[in-house]
């Protein structure tokens, strides 16, 4: 019989309650308030809360696909079936696309909870032709739509975020928005809206959350106290 898997998993703690001396963690359960849009710029922290998140996912017995574009930060991974780098990640995308067919023609309730999680979405969709690009943007608009109903989820990674990235709507499907770091006015806008004037600079692992249309709080992520263990605990679950 499969395990299940928990769906709910820390983001980061509350900065405000952190001030009065207290830890608060902000938590998001996916099954409730699906899909991760994350934004930060070079030095924000992104690549780190990147791994902080995967490992609380490889522990919950998720399974997890991960797409690197750049090809840097996750290195460590690159011998693990379920990692994909450079032009090798549209292979992940499809891959969880497929996934994603085969689940709703044969629906069952012991889906095991799976995670599309892809750093530079919008350095991928630069690198390749437009007809390409418009065929990834459905295939990630499926996966936003429909991917909750069988237990598929999507944790997207960028440094700016742009409407220009995602089919007219999709990206309306993102349940929670995480900004780290200094935000660009047009990132800000695109994860916070109608508070986008309130967003300020934000130092490295320092940011903003905003959960299910809930009041922007902000948001600080945990040290990582050995990165070589996380590492290994995100590698054993990508090469399971």
């Amino acid at each position: 019989m499969m395990m299940k898997c928990n769906t709910s998993f820390n983001l980061g703690i509350d900065n405000k309650a952190l001030s009065r001396g207290f830890v608060l963690p902000l938590k998001v359960n996916c099954k409730k308030t699906p899909h991760i849009l994350l934004c930060g710029s070079t030095g924000s922290g992104k690549t780190y809360a990147l791994k902080y998140i995967l490992k609380q996912l490889a522990i919950s017995n998720s399974l997890i696909y991960l797409c690197d574009y750049k090809g840097i930060d996750f290195i460590a991974m690159q011998e693990c079936e379920r990692y994909y780098k450079h032009q090798n990640v549209s292979e992940g995308v499809n891959t969880v696309f497929d996934l994603l067919q085969n689940r709703m023609e044969n629906p069952t309730l012991d889906n095991q909870a799976c995670f599309l999680v892809f750093d530079e979405w919008s350095g991928f969709l630069a690198s390749v032709p437009k007809k390409q690009q418009e065929e990834f943007k459905q295939k990630l608009a499926s996966i936003l739509m429909l991917g909750r109903g069988v237990g598929i989820f999507l944790l997207l990674a960028m440094q700016r975020c742009d409407t220009t990235n995602f089919l007219s709507g999709a990206r309306d499907n993102f349940g929670v928005a995480l900004g780290l770091g200094r935000l660009s006015k047009e990132s800000a806008r695109m994860l916070f809206s109608d508070e986008a004037d309130l967003i300020e600079p934000k130092p490295r692992g320092h940011g903003y959350l905003r959960v299910d249309g809930q009041p922007t709080v902000e948001i600080v992520i945990p040290k990582i106290r050995d990165m070589s263990i996380t590492d290994k605990v995100i590698k054993n679950a990508l090469c399971e």
